[in-house]
């Protein structure tokens, strides 16, 4: 089945990317943010209490923070901490070294690296007062952002998950202004959501627009139809192979942004 689309193109098959590559965009971005001297100042309010993330990776290293809720703790597939583990195991296999960042860290022996910023029941509306302190700390290259099923499941309109996620994507972007966030709809089933499910698809693609408009780099990739609903754990979580369906979606992403000339990636999307 080909992979999901973002903002409806669809990505190319069989993208490699190199380390080299990898290497040489990475610090260059890292030598523009320098040079731009831009330091961002977070209200207290954005600012967790206790985070222990490291604040160097090593040169040609691609940060990448794992952002959302139980899916990306890796319920229903503990055994490869959900995506994390293929999605690792991709990526180091196409020739980039990854470190995951985040505050949190589980997962199983197999994962060298199980650093990641998800929190198992949490809405996008609960992390918008958090998720700056979090990402200021982290430092990511990469944010892969999935939130909002809770949001739909505790009762809020399509309409209002939409302006929580909005307002994630605002406290990310003034924490990390030059990462890149890979936004990720709601691939949980929700069949009593489910009108509501199809009409926040409808509305974050104007959402990711509105931000590339602003100057960040940001895309939202439907995944209403990654995987369908017999591959879920417990008919909410996605099921091993319903994980490696979603690391798959999530190298395709990394590895399209990567090929960007650089001069290009702040319109991706």
């Amino acid at each position: 089945m080909p992979g999901p689309t973002a903002d409806g193109a669809a990505p190319a098959p069989g993208r490699r990317v190199s380390a080299r590559r990898v290497r040489r965009r990475l610090l260059s971005g890292a030598v523009v943010a320098l040079l731009a001297g831009a330091v961002s100042v977070l209200p207290a309010a954005d600012r967790p209490e206790e985070i222990d993330v490291p604040a160097v990776a090593a040169p040609g290293t691609l940060r990448v923070m794992p952002l959302g809720a139980s899916s990306t703790v890796g319920v229903g597939s503990t055994a490869t901490a959900g995506y994390r583990l293929p999605l690792w195991e991709r990526l180091t296999a196409e020739g980039v070294r990854v470190d995951y960042v985040g505050s949190r860290s589980t997962g199983p022996d197999a994962l060298p690296d199980a650093d990641h910023e998800g929190r198992s029941g949490w809405s996008a509306a609960r992390m918008v007062p958090m998720v700056g302190g979090w990402v200021l700390a982290a430092d990511p290259d990469v944010v892969l952002l999935h939130a909002g099923t809770n949001d739909l499941l505790g009762g809020a309109s399509a309409q209002a998950t939409a302006a929580n996620l909005d307002r994630v994507l605002d406290r990310i972007f003034v924490a990390a202004p030059r990462t890149h966030v890979i936004m990720a709809g709601v691939w949980a089933p929700l069949p009593k959501q489910r009108a509501q499910r199809a009409e926040l698809t409808r509305r974050l693609p104007q959402v990711a627009q509105e931000h590339r408009a602003a100057g960040h780099s940001v895309e939202f990739v439907d995944v209403g139809d990654l995987f369908p609903a017999a591959r879920t754990a417990d008919g909410l979580h996605a099921a091993p192979q319903a994980y490696r369906a979603i690391a798959g979606m999530w190298a395709e992403r990394i590895g399209a942004w990567l090929e960007r000339p650089p001069d290009r990636r702040r319109a991706s999307g």
